[in-house]
């Protein structure tokens, strides 16, 4: 991902939250008051993290945790200090199942406890010219990686302990949300191939969720 990328396609900004109290040793901001948008929506989401004790007794900025719900993270850029004290972090995200979820930021610290700003998400149903309706009828639409061909198929699945179990094919998941466990129902699976036949999944796309395995690739193989 670069540094600062621009917003994309995620809907409905309407300026800038900003979470903190006067008190606080934190102030937390995204860039989105919240966001609402269909189901495989892509974009970019900035937070930012204003110190106001001179001396923090966070030593580094990977204390600050995240947490998320109906979304993937898909790429994320190191924190970067863009002015004193004031620090800014991108996620690139995927709107992953429908419903209402969230990106999370928190912090727990000895001088002020525990602190944390939601961002709320609502994933809608899947636009019609979308990325899920063109997956869900059978057209990947995302680049394919260059690593073998390009498979896919529609029946009933079944994950167990991350194991996808879909018309006589298994597939291995690598990471895997924590409520995708038992039967998914009818869902249509994108994979490929590599040349000494090692099955390596793209996308499993369903009524009510898009999860993408696409970005990992580049870490599996």
């Amino acid at each position: 991902m670069k540094s600062k990328p621009a917003i994309s396609v995620l809907a409905t900004a309407v300026g800038v939250l900003a979470i903190a109290l006067s008190a606080a040793a934190c102030e937390f901001d995204f860039g989105y008051d919240e966001i609402m948008a269909p189901l495989g929506t892509v974009g970019e989401i900035s937070v930012h993290v204003l110190k106001t004790h001179n001396n923090c007794t966070l030593p580094s900025m990977d204390d600050y945790q995240f947490a998320w719900e109906n979304i993937q993270i898909l790429g994320e850029t190191a924190w970067e200090e863009i002015s004193p004290n004031r620090y800014e972090k991108w996620f690139q995200v995927s709107l992953s199942q429908i419903g209402n979820g969230y990106l999370k930021i928190s912090k727990n610290c000895t001088k002020e406890g525990y602190e944390e700003a939601i961002l709320p998400i609502t994933v809608l149903e899947p636009a019609e010219e979308g990325v899920w309706h063109q997956a869900y009828e059978g057209a990947y639409p995302f680049e394919v990686p260059e690593i073998g061909t390009l498979e896919s198929v529609i029946g009933e699945g079944v994950i167990i302990e991350g194991t996808l179990t879909i018309d006589q094919l298994t597939i291995e998941l690598s990471v895997v949300p924590a409520d995708f466990d038992g039967e998914l129902g009818s869902v249509r699976v994108f994979f490929t191939k590599t040349p000494d036949e090692e099955i390596v999944p793209l996308l499993i796309a369903s009524d009510d969720f898009f999860l993408r395995f696409d970005h990992l690739v580049g870490d599996e193989t």
